[in-house]
């Protein structure tokens, strides 16, 4: 293991960080070269070599920017000449030739720190890790996530191959670290549960960097029903719109209506119910804006429904099968059928509606909702309309 705070003082005393001479003369293969970043400032860059060649790491300043140089002999490279790490506060890192002492060659990599700092470094089982530290980015106000039970964690430690497990929210809340033990993270957030790991570990080592990732959310389902290409279960990851969700769910089918429903669990109406509906107009949601496309919460279940139809019959324009969208009423009906015929009579206008198998007839004027005497008739699925012919 890599004392950490003593390899950060060493930069701090001199250029030269440390240095490591290899047991045997074989040349080395580097391999790979990648950072990964945490999302809490830190960032580790990893060199895949095979063997043990001498290497070493130095801070200098080159072209007024500080830059870790890492040098490896002896040693024959497959990397690129040149990498870009886009949104890390390091690179473009750069990889060229080492002519070292003896004749043997090498490769030297330049790490131009832009805002980083260096942490640490060592040689693990399959090469060179450096970690860096950043300032990290402030998150957006509730963007944060919770953990829950369920969920599944990945944690490592940097020098601490031992250490490195997957581990998973249990019943009660809690995860059993290594190391450290019993710890409780439901309802924190990663960043909580990654300080208090590290505040707890520092009583075994020094210094210790964890790095903590949720490899699985379970915790926080969804469910999509209905014409969606992909129904089934989804799980929440931070902040997720409705229109997150029908993205997974690979969008609508052919046959899918108008509406959206989001049937949401109140807060503390217990298991007797309490639900309440939220309906989506698909047209809303493609215009966009966050009133037609509303956060998700976990237990949510969003319903497309097949496209449902009214008829309308008799005496009117284009009597026929219409999609039953926006909602339309009796007036909106006779509208979209482009109006009635001069024989239809306004009085007496049917609807024949089917409820639960049964079939009841509903007789209404026209006349009197087009002047306001009573009031017009939302339609549902399924609705017959039959305007009469006036008697002569």
């Amino acid at each position: 293991m890599i004392n950490a705070k003593r390899t950060t003082a060493g930069f701090l005393a001199g250029c030269l960080i440390c240095a490591v001479t290899p047991g045997a003369s074989e040349v080395s293969r580097v391999s790979d070269l990648s950072v990964l970043a945490d999302g809490q400032g830190r960032y580790r860059l990893t060199m895949k070599f095979s063997g043990l060649p001498a290497s070493s790491c130095h801070l200098r300043e080159e072209d007024g920017l500080e830059a870790l140089i890492l040098e490896l002999s002896p040693a024959e490279s497959s990397l690129k000449p040149k990498y870009d790490f886009a949104e890390t506060p390091v690179g473009p890192v750069t990889v060229s030739s080492l002519s070292a002492t003896g004749g043997a060659k090498g490769i030297r990599v330049k790490i131009p720190l832009r805002g980083a700092s260096v942490k640490g470094w060592g040689i693990t089982g399959e090469g060179m890790e450096v970690l860096f530290t950043a300032k990290p980015r402030t998150p957006a106000p509730g963007s944060a996530y919770q953990m829950g039970v369920g969920d599944r964690l990945d944690i490592s430690v940097f020098g601490q191959d031992d250490l490195k497990a997957t581990l998973e929210v249990l019943a009660d809340g809690t995860v059993s670290f290594p190391l450290i033990g019993v710890m409780p993270v439901a309802g924190r957030t990663l960043a909580e549960v990654r300080a208090a790991v590290e505040t707890r570990m520092k009583e075994f080592l020094v210094d210790p960097q964890v790095s903590l990732d949720i490899k699985d959310y379970q915790s926080q389902p969804v469910n999509v029903v209905g014409e969606v290409e992909k129904p089934g279960t989804y799980y929440l990851k931070g902040p997720t719109t409705l229109m997150d969700i029908m993205a997974q769910a690979g969008w609508m089918t052919k046959d899918a209506g108008s509406e959206i429903i989001i049937t949401r669990h109140e807060a503390g109406s217990g298991t007797d119910g309490g639900t309440r509906q939220i309906p989506i107009s698909k047209d809303d949601l493609l215009q966009g804006g966050t009133q037609y496309n509303p956060r998700l919460q976990s237990g949510d279940v969003i319903t497309v429904g097949a496209t449902q139809y009214f008829y309308i019959r008799g005496e009117v324009v284009k009597p026929g099968q219409y999609k039953l969208e926006d909602r339309p009423t009796l007036m909106k009906a006779v509208s979209i059928a482009e109006g009635l015929t001069p024989y239809a009579r306004k009085k007496g206008i049917e609807i024949i509606r089917t409820v639960s198998g049964s079939q009841t007839k509903l007789v209404f004027d026209l006349k009197s909702i087009e002047e306001r005497k009573a009031s017009d008739v939302p339609l549902l699925p399924g609705d017959v309309i039959i305007v009469p012919r006036r008697l002569f």
